[in-house]
């Protein structure tokens, strides 16, 4: 049998991080290094020709005199003995060879540098003014010229050395100020998380820092207002779910006990019915206030990247045509502008239109109703819903938008859930909702949106 093979994954190793502060020393020292080196060769490769350079001047003036006569001068150095520094050579056309004790090697004209018996010699080898076939080769030792380049070779290394380190050291001193701004940035943002009012982060003194503070700060604030808003909307889930627990327990509790009843005792068929009755409005109530609070979830759901164009012309006539059909006793006007298009939530914006007509017909009893919308002075669309009903009390008209509160004059088996409905929608586009004196005798309720307008939307649509 064979075994089950897992997979083996690799742990990744972290990398070693370096500090800012190093890694300016680091840098700059690399770039010393690369200058150092580039000016140290050319230094080196300079000392080098001009003691070459030297050589030849020293060759060209000693030439002066030795080729007047090269074969006397030969003589003469090797009087002279090993004491001269000089070494010449002269080869005839006949072969005949003249040289001082150090033999140079035949050369071809020009200036050469050799090594003879294990001593380097700068050598000038030349026909000027000699006999034809002749050749004069003429050298310097250049040993001590060698020492000379080599020290000063050396003197040049040690210099590059020594730079590199300063700029190192340079680099950690001052990349130490440099950094500074952002050790400070580090710190407070670290500090920001810490009880108390938190300051926002500075990075003024380097122009990246203050960037870096700039975006954190953002960052920081959309944190602040996320981290708000999602305990807000946990506090508001938590009333909400307490108080929708504390509505559906009294009409649960009543279908128990009526199932109880109906489970226990011998009943008539008119008690039986009585009870069945008071069953299905408890089911029905039950189902409203689950649909409502579905709906109340879906709207705290919203947000502004949901709002698309929306015709409320459209939505209004829509509403007014379904009003008609499930309440054939209430007789809907319609009055609206002819084209009222703005940035909204169609669904939303439907069911508060939707339930200001049910509340009409159903808890106001009114039997004609008037939908108005229109633009304002002051840049708000307003739609208004007026009634010939009983009507709501003064003092009543605000705390009818609270969630679960049913008015004096609403009749039984209501959720208390419309009217918190249209204010929710009223507040996601950034409206209000509320109750005024009615044009029919009834009521008012009058939905104020800001008109947002989309003009790039419908050139879109025009172009396409």
């Amino acid at each position: 049998m064979n075994a089950l093979r897992l997979p083996r994954f690799r742990r990744r190793t972290r990398r070693r991080s370096y500090s800012l502060r190093a890694r300016v020393a680091a840098a700059a020292a690399l770039g010393a290094t690369i200058i150092v080196a580039v000016l140290s060769w050319f230094t080196m490769y300079a000392i080098e020709r001009n003691n070459l350079a030297q050589a030849d001047q020293q060759l060209a003036v000693t030439s002066r005199v030795v080729l007047i006569e090269p074969v006397l001068a030969v003589t003469v150095l090797g009087v002279l003995g090993p004491t001269n520094d000089l070494a010449l050579t002269v080869r005839n056309a006949d072969g005949s060879l003249a040289s001082t004790g150090v033999q140079l090697p035949p050369l071809p004209v020009g200036n050469q540098t050799v090594t003879v018996d294990g001593n380097t010699y700068r050598v000038m080898t030349t026909t000027q003014n000699q006999p034809a076939g002749r050749i004069v080769s003429l050298g310097l030792p250049t040993t001590e010229n060698e020492r000379a380049t080599a020290a000063q070779r050396r003197w040049v290394l040690w210099a590059a050395l020594l730079a590199v380190a300063a700029a190192a050291g340079l680099g950690w001193l001052f990349g130490g100020r440099a950094v500074r701004p952002i050790e400070n940035l580090t710190q407070r943002l670290d500090g920001h998380g810490k009880p108390g009012v938190p300051q926002p982060v500075d990075g003024s003194g380097v122009r990246e820092a203050e960037q870096l503070a700039d975006a954190v700060n953002t960052m920081l604030l959309r944190i602040d207002r996320a981290q708000a808003e999602t305990a807000a909307a946990l506090e508001t889930a938590r009333d909400f779910a307490a108080v929708s627990a504390h509505e559906l327990r009294t009409p649960l509790t009543a279908m128990r006990t009526d199932l109880e009843v109906l489970r226990t005792l011998d009943l008539d068929e008119t008690q039986r019915a009585e009870i069945l009755a008071d069953l299905h409005r408890g089911q029905n109530r039950v189902e409203s206030t689950l649909a409502a609070l579905e709906r109340l979830a879906a709207g705290d759901l919203t947000n502004v990247r949901d709002h698309v164009a929306t015709d409320v012309a459209e939505l209004i006539d829509a509403a007014v045509h379904d009003a008609s059909r499930h309440f054939p006793t209430l007789k809907v006007r319609v009055d609206t502008d002819a084209e009222l298009v703005t940035r909204g939530l169609p669904t939303g914006m439907r069911l508060a239109i939707d339930n200001a007509l049910t509340n009409s017909a159903r808890h106001g009893g009114a039997t004609e109703a008037l939908v108005s919308a229109h633009r304002d002075a002051h840049g708000h669309i307003v739609i208004s819903v007026d009634d010939n009903g009983r009507g709501i009390p003064v003092e009543e008209r605000t705390a009818v938008f609270e969630r679960f509160f049913r008015g004096s004059r609403a009749i039984k088996g209501g959720s208390g859930l419309g009217l918190a409905l249209v204010a929710q929608q009223a507040q996601l586009h950034g409206g209000r909702a509320y109750f005024d004196d009615g044009l029919l005798g009834g009521v008012r309720l009058v939905l104020e949106i800001p008109d947002n307008p989309v003009f790039t939307e419908l050139s879109d649509k025009r172009q396409s």
